[in-house]
């Protein structure tokens, strides 16, 4: 029995391109906007590397500076759950 999957994968690019998008559209304030994907700089390097214990590791600091943001009230709770939920699926992809 042949069983088709489709295969959602999450990519520091795709997690850049949202963070762009809620900046745009006003529910990511600049500043947090610079954090996180400086932050995603980092994790694109050892993606490219296939580094999975570093992209791991990363991806899971990349989660708390969500948090962080969340609570300082820099990004709205609608981009805070989508971009959590991409990075946690990115991390469980490097897992």
């Amino acid at each position: 029995m042949r069983r088709d999957y489709l295969v959602y994968t999450v990519s520091t690019a795709d997690l850049k391109n949202s963070i762009e998008a809620f900046v745009d559209s006003g529910e990511l304030k600049n500043d947090a906007a610079r954090k996180l994907n400086l932050h995603l700089t980092a994790v694109e390097r050892y993606e490219e590397s296939a580094d999975a214990t570093k992209v791991a590791k990363h991806a899971e600091s990349f989660l708390l500076l969500l948090d962080q943001q969340l609570e300082a009230e820099r990004i709205s709770e609608s981009a805070y759950e989508f971009l959590y939920s991409d990075a946690t699926d990115m991390l469980a992809m490097w897992n």
